[in-house]
């Protein structure tokens, strides 16, 4: 089967100045646009980690500010939210990883200070100690541009000794789905529901998850997920992929989604054949090869 949903990427590179511990921005002139930013730090959840920066821009010309944020990410996929700045357009650094530009939302008069905020997710699983990603993100606002470290804080509360936090370069996830019985509707069709269940033995970077269906002859091609985003027919016509609700997935946490099968009223009952679905991440990065994510499912037309 093939891999699902990969997005072009446009390399782009962000000239940027390594700050330690607390971060403020460049020396800029004192009639010029400054802001300060607290160090990103990623705080365990009972998978995977979040955290956010609090971008807070002092306005001190003689002009209202209405510019824009350019933000980099530190590592891949991990942006979520922003708040104080939207209307994103996004683009990629060779890495994968998200450079959003973002406009503001309101104009910052002069002398006065605007404040955005910006959620990150990482599914790293939590560790008994302290980490801090290899690569530094960035924020850039009226041509001054910072860097920002990303902590990842221990299950123990301690950011102390960071070790270099090394992230998964290939999906690692297993699927498993059951059997379904087709059974007759009110209008003579027949209808059952797969159920599959995904998880997520690693952290490689991703958005989310995709499903990939093929069905036996018999069942209608074009099927769906609950719940989902959208699904779209395959190119040969003889499956469907859809998104799967709920974003990204962390490290050792599962996820249940259910295929929707349909047959034409007339369908003999029995044995319809055995159907196949597969799971993705949704990235830029490598495909799985190991087939852990494919499972088999029976399908039965009930009498």
């Amino acid at each position: 089967m093939r891999t699902l949903m990969r997005a072009g990427a446009i390399a782009l590179a962000a000239s940027s100045v390594v700050l330690g511990g607390g971060v403020a921005a460049q020396a800029a002139p004192a009639d010029n646009v400054t802001f300060t930013l607290n160090r990103l730090v990623l705080q365990p959840a009972e998978y995977g980690h979040t955290g956010s920066i609090r971008i807070v821009i002092r306005n001190r010309t003689s002009e209202p500010f209405s510019g824009g944020v350019t933000i980099t990410e530190p590592l891949p996929y991990t942006t979520t939210k922003t708040e104080g700045a939207s209307g994103c357009m996004l683009d990629k650094t060779p890495d994968n990883r998200t450079i959003s530009y973002c406009g503001m939302d309101y104009v910052i008069e002069p002398g006065r200070s605007g404040v955005v905020t910006v959620q990150f997710r990482s599914p790293s699983k939590p560790q008994p100690f302290a980490q801090i990603a290899p690569t530094n993100g960035s924020i850039e606002i009226g041509g001054v541009t910072t860097e920002f470290s990303a902590l990842f804080r221990s299950t123990t509360g301690s950011l102390r000794n960071p070790r270099p936090y090394v992230q998964d370069t290939t999906p690692a996830l297993s699927v498993a789905a059951g059997d379904v019985t087709l059974t007759r509707q009110e209008d003579g069709t027949f209808a059952g529901r797969v159920p599959v269940t995904v998880r997520n033995n690693g952290d490689a970077a991703h958005r989310g998850l995709g499903a990939e269906l093929r069905s036996p002859a018999g069942v209608d091609p074009l099927s769906n997920i609950e719940p989902s985003e959208g699904c779209f027919p395959i190119e040969d016509g003889l499956g469907t992929i859809c998104s799967v609700d709920g974003g990204q997935l962390a490290e050792g946490q599962e996820r249940s989604f259910e295929w929707l099968l349909t047959a034409p009223a007339g369908t003999p009952a029995g044995p319809l054949g055995t159907g196949t679905t597969q799971v993705n991440l949704v990235t830029d990065g490598a495909a799985q090869a190991d087939n852990a994510n494919v499972a088999s499912f029976a399908v039965t037309v009930a009498d």
